[in-house]
């Protein structure tokens, strides 16, 4: 499933299982890097953004951004949960402000301890065990009951999907060039395993020097 693909399917069930929240956002990251956690806060505040007409007062709606991760966020040796609420605290964990949250989901870890979570009935896990079954054309009877993701099988008999965008353009343009730097990234990746040193590749693919350290750093303890 692409990841067009696979953020259709949400936005069809989002649409179907709506909760009275003001504003939802969805995610999607196939790949890791050091910029992701970047792009998602970025995204977030262009939500926000666009939340204040111009010349009106800043009154902003909720805003939960669903960030699905194909990667891990967390090692499971860190935590076993697949399901991360980000929010704004101070330095006693006091929540600051309430009406903006990030729901990451690591949806690899899910499935690749799926014993783990196989008491998990959220409706979370029902959506990404429904994807998945729909996926992979397997038995969907054990969903079709449930109005929602019936709603969702009959949308993709028909390849009917949304045609409402996930992102506007500028977003999409935003998208573009992390993904350029991405590669970037990559290159440096393969340049410090053949042990080169981090001012030449940091001055030969344009990635910062103290992102190619963090990078070594986190090679180094992955091979720990």
């Amino acid at each position: 499933m692409t990841r067009e693909e696979f953020a259709r399917f949400l936005d069809r069930l989002r649409n179907a299982d709506k909760n009275g929240q003001d504003t939802d956002a969805i995610e999607i990251q196939h790949e890791s890097g050091s910029v992701y956690r970047q792009r998602v806060v970025l995204y977030v505040s262009r939500h926000v953004s666009n939340m204040v007409k111009k010349n009106e007062p800043p009154v902003l709606e909720n805003l939960n951004l669903i960030s699905f991760q194909f990667t891990d966020a967390y090692p499971w040796r860190l935590s076993r949960e697949y399901r991360h609420r980000v929010q704004l605290y101070n330095q006693q964990m006091l929540l600051y402000y309430d009406q903006l949250a990030i729901t990451v989901v690591e949806v690899n870890k899910f499935f690749k301890h799926a014993e783990s979570f196989a008491t998990d009935c959220s409706r979370l896990a029902q959506w990404l065990r429904a994807i998945d079954t729909l996926n992979r054309e397997a038995d969907f009877s054990g969903f079709s009951s449930d109005p929602i993701f019936k709603v969702l099988q009959e949308e993709v008999k028909l390849s009917n999907f949304s045609s409402r965008y996930l992102m506007t353009d500028e977003m999409k343009s935003i998208d573009r060039a992390m993904y350029k730097f991405m590669e970037r990234e990559k290159v440096a990746r393969n340049l410090l395993k053949a042990k080169l040193d981090p001012n030449f590749i940091a001055q030969n693919t344009e990635v910062p020097l103290y992102m190619v350290l963090k990078l070594k750093e986190e090679m180094e303890l992955a091979e720990a």
